[in-house]
């Protein structure tokens, strides 16, 4: 009789699970559960979501509008961790890992980009498969769902938002740019002090300087082979005449080549008084964004190569010792979805990354009657324009070959 007195006094002390615990699931669970029970579970939760901070716009809108959404359609509150680059959290995580914080991390979702996603799924630094069991996976089509800068993805991250490569200038300094790899060596040369770009491994620097490798490559005929595997000797002939061109270029360059800008930011700056002609970015919209906002004069335009540019995916992922599964799940989902990504453009601007064969036609219609800003090129162009990403492995070796063959020589 004491015993059970006990045991009752004891289940009846018990503190019981709280809501952020009993959102912590599984990948078996996951797998095993309805979509209206993760709904249900991640009610009432805080999901701690780690993004790139560089964009103020981008900040606000998700402090704002998104953090609202979630609030008053799922009981989500979100709060950002801010990073300068996605390199932070994993480093982080490797740290907890070694140290054995196996479970209550800080962090419950990752905006994730190529090299760092290869770095998580290598280390064993990611929750585990999830992204096909995710209603909002329908959307996007197989090309988003199978690799990530080469490494298979296997549903350890979600696709989210598109990107695609492209250089700004102004239309009241000159009319015509420079439209290849070529005529950029000799508009810089012709123009000692107007050009520069960021130092890799700033992400925006490290893809300016992939154009010069896929180039010397043989443009987009073998830019695809940089997609699976490395490939030692495609790799070789490539960035010895890429090397070669980006020291060609160094003297002509701001500040002769001597220091390189570190940001963005800094990029912006320089275009913006009139010191350098050019800025660049991995969004097809962003020229049209900064004229809206009143960062760029109107007269600015934006263009691609006539060989192409660059293009990719980015990802969201689950670090393996997050605190809230269903909650980073509810909020992942909501991010992939038609009226996020209308709403997201509309406001931030950008390129819709839903394939529009999957819509249905309202959603269609909603896609099609949003703006295209005045220095936003037509999707067609960039469709048609669009390079795949390379396997990270060229991108490390790149950016340390670049390191070490030009900054340092």
């Amino acid at each position: 009789m004491c015993v059970v007195f006990a045991v009752w006094l004891f289940a009846a002390c018990a503190a019981p699970p709280s809501k952020n615990e009993r959102a912590t699931l599984t990948p078996e669970g996951f797998a095993a559960m309805r979509w209206d029970e993760v709904v249900e579970r991640a009610r009432g939760t805080t999901v701690n979501f780690a993004m790139w901070a560089g964009d103020d716009a981008r900040n606000r809108y998700f402090r704002e509008q998104v953090a609202r959404t979630l609030k008053d359609k799922y009981d989500i509150t979100l709060r950002l961790t801010p990073l300068s680059d996605t390199v932070e959290v994993i480093n982080r995580l490797l740290n907890e890992k070694a140290a054995g914080k196996m479970t209550g991390g800080a962090v419950d979702m990752i905006w994730i980009n190529g090299e760092n996603f290869r770095t998580a799924k290598q280390g064993n630094l990611l929750w585990g498969s999830f992204a096909e069991r995710l209603p909002n996976i329908k959307y996007y089509d197989e090309e988003a769902r199978e690799r990530d800068f080469g490494t298979p993805i296997e549903g350890f991250e979600a696709p989210w938002q598109q990107a695609q490569f492209v250089l700004a200038y102004d239309t009241a300094r000159f009319t015509e740019p420079p439209r290849s790899i070529e005529h950029l060596r000799e508009w810089i040369k012709s123009h000692p002090g107007r050009f520069t770009y960021i130092a890799p491994p700033d992400f925006t620097g490290s893809v300016f300087t992939r154009h010069i490798l896929f180039h010397f490559a043989g443009q987009d005929k073998n830019a695809l082979n940089f997609r699976h595997n490395f490939d030692e000797e495609l790799y070789r002939r490539a960035s010895l005449q890429a090397i070669d061109y980006l020291n060609d270029i160094k003297p002509y360059l701001w500040r002769e080549g001597e220091t390189y800008p570190a940001t963005l930011k800094e990029l912006d700056r320089l275009f913006v008084n009139n010191e350098i002609d050019f800025s660049f970015a991995y969004g097809a919209s962003f020229a049209s964004d900064k004229i809206k906002r009143g960062e760029y004069p109107p007269s600015v335009r934006t263009f691609v190569f006539d060989d192409g540019t660059i293009g990719n995916y980015n990802f969201l992922a689950i670090p393996f010792n997050h605190a809230n599964t269903a909650g980073a799940l509810v909020v992942i989902n909501h991010l992939m979805s038609p009226a996020h990504h209308l709403e997201q453009t509309r406001t931030l601007g950008g390129v819709f990354p839903l394939s529009p064969s999957r819509l249905d036609d309202d959603e269609r219609r909603l896609v099609e009657s949003l703006p295209r800003g005045a220095a936003t090129l037509p999707v067609e162009v960039l469709n048609s324009h669009r390079l795949p990403e390379a396997d990270a492995q060229y991108l490390e070796r790149f950016e340390r070959d670049w390191q070490a063959g030009v900054l340092r020589r």
